[in-house]
């Protein structure tokens, strides 16, 4: 007499839900690690996993994901999207592609799960936050227009797609038309606090951004030339600030102090490369950073110990002028001149351009 499935199946069935409701509930208390005990524990346990796998694994990248744990994660990940190519599989794999640096892969997964999943608009915003990490603000615009807002979409997620929107145009320096995004947001969501501090700080961001351009624009048309070693540790300051992808107002700054303090030294350095990574890392110094002087150093290939050197006779030479004069001669990002006021900001601290809305 054959044996029946039928109660096997159902009992399985009920078992995999309720360990799912507890994945739930332990997500929610970030018990990641109980998830993926949990994931494996239910997996081991049965004859037949497919029918359950993908469901099981999305939980356990999800989990992994939480962890930190980003290779492990994109393996479960791989293996449910293979299985049962799903919005949720697509999402937590692109995850955990971008998470090992695999950019590339990221990317063309979200494009799949886009033209696989029309309906599913997150991949869309997704794909466009990925490209917008890496600078690409067009491509990424193009992709968010592309999403239609609905009504029927979760107030937070249009709030964020409104904020997106207008920091993408911000970081174009299409200010006018990020202003307009989010007042049309503020419209829809007069209640939301996040709309509303992104548009104060984008007015701010606007100004600073403006008060930027003006003072490069004055220093550069102040810098007097120079000749010989003077100029060679000129060219030295602009080739460090190129490499390691520097504000111009870094290093226009940098060349201020340059002609400053040969004006008052008479140097006559014989590396120039040295003395340019050296004003480099003083003006970041005078900005509130802590920057890497080793691995300046070793982008122009020079030697961190000899920029040091340099770095204390250009502390010592900035120490003995008034503190706020100094601020405002020399500094670029920290610059008073920038905000109106005269106050020295707070070391290591320095406002962000646009508001960082987190990913949806």
């Amino acid at each position: 007499m054959g044996r029946t499935t039928g109660h096997g199946s159902n009992d399985t069935a009920k078992r995999i839900e309720r360990a799912l409701r507890r994945c739930v509930k332990w997500s929610q208390a970030r018990e990641h690690r109980k998830v993926v005990a949990e994931v494996d524990r239910q997996l081991a346990s049965l004859e037949d996993p497919s029918k359950y796998l993908p469901a099981l694994l999305i939980w356990k990248a999800q989990a992994l994901l939480a962890l930190g744990q980003a290779e492990r994660a994109l393996s479960a990940g791989s293996q449910s999207w293979d299985l049962d190519p799903s919005p949720h599989a697509c999402h937590l794999t692109a995850n955990a592609l971008e998470a090992v640096g695999d950019l590339d892969g990221a990317e063309a997964l979200l494009r799949m799960g886009c033209r696989l999943f029309p309906e599913a608009v997150h991949l869309p915003v997704q794909l466009a936050v990925t490209l917008s990490d890496q600078g690409r603000h067009p491509e990424a615009l193009d992709i968010l227009d592309e999403v239609p807002l609905d009504q029927r979409m979760p107030a937070d997620f249009q709030v964020f797609l409104f904020g997106m929107r207008s920091n993408l145009l911000a970081a174009m320096g299409r200010w006018a038309e990020a202003d307009d995004v989010l007042q049309q947001g503020i419209d829809r969501h007069p209640a939301s606090g996040v709309l509303a501090e992104a548009h104060e700080a984008l007015a701010g961001a606007r100004k600073r951004t403006s008060a930027k351009q003006a003072l490069a624009a004055s220093w550069l048309q102040g810098l007097v030339a120079l000749d010989g070693i003077g100029a060679e540790v000129d060219e030295s300051v602009v080739r460090c600030g190129a490499v390691n992808e520097l504000p111009e107002l870094v290093t226009l700054a940098a060349r201020r102090l340059w002609r400053a303090y040969l004006d008052h030294s008479g140097a006559r350095p014989h590396a120039p490369d040295v003395w340019g990574a050296a004003l480099v890392c003083s003006i970041l110094e005078l900005d509130g950073d802590r920057p890497s002087i080793t691995a300046i150093a070793r982008s122009v290939d020079c030697s961190p110990s000899s920029v040091r050197t340099v770095i204390r006779r250009l502390r010592f030479f900035v120490g003995s002028l008034d503190p706020e004069f100094a601020q405002r001669a020399f500094a670029a990002n920290a610059n008073p001149r920038l905000d109106g006021s005269p106050r020295i900001p707070t070391r290591g601290v320095r406002p962000a351009d646009i508001l960082r809305f987190p990913n949806p």
